[in-house]
């Protein structure tokens, strides 16, 4: 499938976008969003997305892969992970751990203004539910090795930032369906009507961390992302409100698009 019709908004100054993880269930859905708004975007994934003309195909685990990858971009989106549970050390720790490790290295040392990484919604699952809706700042309490890894790139993001001086956002990702079935489970999960995220919504979610002024060098903010929930909120929108002016559109089972190949999930 070929790359989709840009209507570039005019007003949007073009950035170098790198996407990790560009050719997953989110990040193609993000570079066809950040090609439309007339950034530049180059994809770093294990196979190759054909949307996209700046492509490079490697892996989290080579450090000069990414390096290169990281060269001369002016913000980058780390979407790329091994995105469930799974044993730690023979699964989790290179994707999740080290990948982190050597994104974070790469954006410092070829001086990116802004790294945004994808932290998850199952750091909150160990949060008592009496807490809900969970605010950023209400702490994370993950239950399994996959959440630990993220809590472990949140807190490398704010070193990051706290020491180096990157403008970074962690994003907890609410619960995005990959294909049609994966809306059945999520109807029928308890929190799943609560944490559904739209693919529009995380599309625009991942523009406005792009092109948002805020937050400034030196400064790590952590932003929840969902849609409308059906339900009680399971996570606080308010400071993805306030940050990067964030507005949920959709509600359960609106903003889908299954138009994209299964390459991977």
């Amino acid at each position: 499938m070929g790359a989709r019709v840009r209507e570039v908004d005019p007003a949007v100054e073009g950035k170098r976008v790198l996407v990790t993880g560009s050719a997953g269930a989110i990040g193609r859905r993000v570079c066809d969003a950040l090609l439309a708004r007339g950034h530049h975007v180059r994809g770093f994934d294990r196979v190759a997305n054909d949307r996209l003309e700046d492509d490079q195909i490697g892996d989290l685990r080579d450090r000069d892969a990414i390096d290169r990858a990281v060269d001369g971009i002016d913000c980058v989106i780390h979407l790329g992970a091994y995105r469930n549970d799974a044993d730690f050390m023979d699964v989790l720790l290179e994707p999740n751990v080290i990948g982190m490790y050597h994104v974070c290295n790469a954006v410092r040392e070829a001086r990116v203004n802004r790294l945004v990484l994808a932290s998850s919604v199952q750091v909150l699952t160990g949060l008592d539910e009496s807490q809900r809706p969970h605010r950023p700042e209400g702490g994370a309490a993950p239950t399994n090795d996959y959440a630990m890894t993220k809590v472990w790139a949140e807190v490398a993001g704010e070193m990051l930032a706290r020491c180096h001086g990157v403008s970074v956002i962690a994003v907890r990702i609410g619960w995005v369906p990959v294909r049609p079935p994966d809306m059945e489970k999520l109807q029928g999960s308890a929190t799943g009507l609560s944490i559904f995220f739209s693919h529009n919504d995380a599309k625009r979610f991942f523009t406005l961390c792009v092109e948002s002024p805020r937050p400034e060098s030196g400064e790590f903010v952590i932003l929840n992302g969902a849609s409308r929930p059906a339900s009680k909120p399971y996570m606080d929108l308010t400071a993805a409100r306030e940050v990067i002016g964030y507005e949920p559109q959709d509600n359960v089972a609106d903003g889908l698009d299954w138009d994209y190949p299964p390459v991977r999930d």
